[in-house]
């Protein structure tokens, strides 16, 4: 695979990154996104565990689809939780909005997460739709 083939995403849709990287990466025929922190677009607002993890998926989903994917079609997600963070109301948030069958998961719990207000960040690798074995869409 060449430079030429890797396609970047960007949308509106979701915050705008805060550092030197791309929202996502699509490269054969997988979308790779960066992690989404639970910040709420519009507003900034961060508050605790379950609002942000509902808008880590959220922000996740509207990065997918602007590289061609879905939450339904993810793979695979990580997701970086903080310390002392009961991954319990972030399970029953993730249960609400990742539809069945789940993709594959590992969840991290990490010390610190860039910023004092934030209990979690989430990446996801999702599969294009209408990508085939062959490597065409």
């Amino acid at each position: 695979m060449t430079a030429d083939e890797r396609q970047f995403v960007a949308t509106d849709a979701a915050p705008t990154p805060t550092g030197p990287f791309s929202q996502a990466v699509v490269a054969g025929g997988l979308v790779f996104t960066a992690g989404q922190a639970g910040r709420n677009r519009d507003t900034g607002e961060m508050g605790g565990l379950g609002e942000q993890t509902s808008w880590a998926l959220r922000n996740l989903d509207a990065i997918l689809r602007a590289g061609g994917s879905s939450l339904a079609d993810a793979v695979k997600l990580t997701i970086y939780l903080r310390d002392g963070c009961d991954p319990a109301e972030l399970n029953e948030v993730y249960r609400a909005a990742v539809p069945e069958p789940r993709p594959a998961r590992s969840l991290v719990v990490v010390s610190r997460l860039k910023g004092p207000d934030m209990l979690v960040e989430i990446e996801a690798v999702g599969v294009r739709s209408g990508w085939d074995c062959n490597g065409s869409s």
